[in-house]
């Protein structure tokens, strides 16, 4: 998934900090959690980073993963227990997962940790996937080779539903990245919905950190989530979008469904598909 440490564990706690002492606020548990339809549930735990002074390289924060909590899910019938185990295809490169549960369409999920004194919970549920009808590339007039991402669907519209769309470049690790701006309330969306899609912003100070280039092969994971992840990966966004601007900062705390803790634990209902950007 999008790599959510660095933003979500640099919590800032800094009531009247002085030149020779940054106080620090005690350590919170971070939960990445999300189980997909059809799939296994993956779970990343870290705490939260100190602020520090001294500049920490990103080997340093090794030290901040979780690697013996308990970890379970149930789905309100059976409860399983996660493994923990390396795994170099995700960042942070240690996940708790299982193959003994699989997501199910329509089913609610309760997770729970523990380690030491953490002790959370987090429940959500697994919409039915909706289908990408069509997708196509628009190329940026001004940055020639470089494109954004339309995609297509059908949009139900009796229902109030949410959609968060995530990629993955071919090559990539088996974590999906969160598009920039990629998370959608139906109540602004035709029947016949289009949607742009950004790349995942990995690098700020790059202008064409959202685009797409010629060449690429991507895989789009289209999401189609409840109204608590929904208003997780909104908050994202919105932190994203205004958390670097000295003139407009976002001021709210990143919400999560974690109680106990910090981050989200999000139940999607998936679609995959494939595209070339020629």
């Amino acid at each position: 998934m999008y790599r959510l440490l660095l933003p979500l564990l640099l919590v800032f706690f800094c009531f009247g900090c002085e030149e020779t002492e940054v106080k620090q606020a005690p350590a919170q548990l971070v939960v990445e959690g999300w189980i997909d339809s059809g799939g296994f549930p993956i779970v990343k735990l870290t705490t939260t980073v100190p602020i520090s002074k001294q500049l920490q390289s990103t080997d340093s924060l090794d030290r901040f993963l979780l690697r013996w909590a308990k970890v379970t899910v149930s789905d309100g019938t059976r409860e399983v227990v996660l493994t923990g185990m390396p795994h170099r295809d995700y960042f942070p490169p240690y996940i708790y997962t299982t193959s003994d549960m699989r997501g199910e369409v329509g089913k609610t999920y309760t997770l729970r940790v523990d380690f030491q004194n953490f002790h959370a919970h987090a429940i959500t549920t697994i919409p039915k996937p909706v289908s990408l009808t069509n997708i196509k590339a628009e190329e940026l007039s001004q940055f020639p080779g470089c494109y954004k991402l339309r995609i297509e669907f059908m949009d139900n519209p009796a229902t109030t539903d949410y959609y968060k769309v995530f990629v993955r470049k071919n090559g990539d690790s088996k974590d999906f990245h969160s598009t920039s701006l990629g998370t959608y309330n139906d109540r602004l969306l035709p029947t016949q919905a289009s949607i742009l899609v950004n790349n995942s912003r990995q690098n700020v100070a790059n202008p064409h950190a959202t685009f797409f280039k010629r060449n690429e092969f991507v895989t789009i994971k289209f999401c189609h989530v409840d109204s608590v992840s929904y208003e997780f990966w909104r908050s994202m966004d919105e932190y994203q979008g205004q958390g670097r601007n000295p003139l407009f900062n976002s001021r709210q705390n990143i919400r999560s469904n974690i109680h106990g803790g910090l981050g989200y634990w999000c139940g999607y209902g998936v679609s995959y598909s494939g595209y070339i950007f020629q």
